[in-house]
């Protein structure tokens, strides 16, 4: 295919080196996702300078590679997802678990990217542009070097077991296929729908909770999407009601709309986050964020890390 010219800074996550590490010792994580991340002068540098514990590449599979960009006209020859986001990751966790690093936990050599909470994962979202199988083989493929390394949060088989990163996909990504693929081990989850979640043969959810903690997780696996294969649930927040966007005010029937998404995708042990959110007016955008997060949904999706970052948007509760 024919890429654009690539005038991407010269700073770029492929020159990362050990000792440039040091900008994240005093990051505090924060529950924000980096929307269209790539767009970012220095990508996924400037989320995690920001705290965003999660970060968003929408991919596309050609010539028997990822490529990065909103669109195809907007690929680059340097724009994969290897030099963009794979690679940069390896290196900065392989200098946060390396014995030189200060703050860096003894022992497993699992320490994740935020010096600040070693046990806060990472969630890569991978939004599939091109044909799901083929793309999702790649992906698992270019994942290996992660993967070797014990960096990937993965189903067992039983338990999920959490690592430094965690890979979601989403957009054209095959479910039945990240489902099947490898039961005993899965290190690839899915984005499920916040607004389609019940599926035939899922239990009755105004079904009183099982009594003891291993009980409650052994509901939760009789969903269609649960801990063993989705991470997230989420949607557009126009999904909830058109109107959502178009006023200056969030109404009670669309928070009790909200809760009502949030609560399902709880049950099933699922991170909810809403996409879509307004940027102006900032007086509603902001309205939106907090109604998210007293609601409790997992993670603020953001475009303007600043105005994420301004106020103390996104601090833990």
């Amino acid at each position: 295919m024919i890429f654009k010219h690539d005038d991407r800074s010269a700073f770029s996550p492929s020159r990362f080196e050990n000792r440039q590490y040091s900008f994240l010792q005093n990051v505090l994580p924060v529950p924000c996702h980096s929307h269209n991340d790539y767009w970012r002068r220095t990508p996924l540098y400037a989320a995690l300078a920001s705290g965003c514990i999660s970060v968003e590449a929408d991919v596309w599979l050609f010539d028997d590679d990822l490529y990065v960009g909103h669109s195809v006209k907007s690929l680059t020859p340097r724009s994969t997802l290897e030099s963009m986001y794979l690679d940069p990751l390896h290196r900065i966790l392989k200098a946060a678990n390396s014995e030189s690093t200060v703050g860096s936990v003894a022992g497993d050599g699992k320490q994740g990217v935020f010096a600040t909470d070693p046990a806060q994962t990472l969630v890569l979202l991978v939004d599939f542009k091109t044909s799901g199988p083929e793309t999702y083989l790649k992906l698992h493929d270019q994942m290996a070097g992660l993967r070797n390394a014990g960096w990937l949060t993965h189903w067992n088989g039983t338990d999920r077991v959490d690592r430094p990163i965690t890979i979601v996909v989403s957009g054209y990504a095959p479910f039945d296929m990240i489902k099947n693929f490898n039961t005993t081990y899965r290190d690839i989850f899915y984005d499920a729908p916040l607004t389609a979640l019940e599926a035939d043969g899922d239990p009755n959810m105004n079904e009183s909770s099982s009594a003891t903690a291993a009980d409650r997780d052994t509901d939760m696996l009789r969903y269609k999407y649960n801990p063993s294969n989705s991470w997230y649930a989420s949607t557009n927040v126009k999904a909830v009601d058109q109107s959502i966007s178009s006023w200056f005010a969030v109404t009670p029937d669309q928070i009790q709309e909200l809760t009502h998404h949030i609560h399902k995708a709880e049950i099933r042990g699922l991170r909810s986050r809403y996409w879509g959110t307004p940027r102006w007016p900032r007086s509603l955008r902001d309205q939106i964020w907090q109604v998210l997060l007293q609601q409790g949904a997992s993670v603020l999706n953001v475009d303007d890390l600043r105005a994420a970052r301004k106020g103390s948007w996104g601090r833990w509760k």
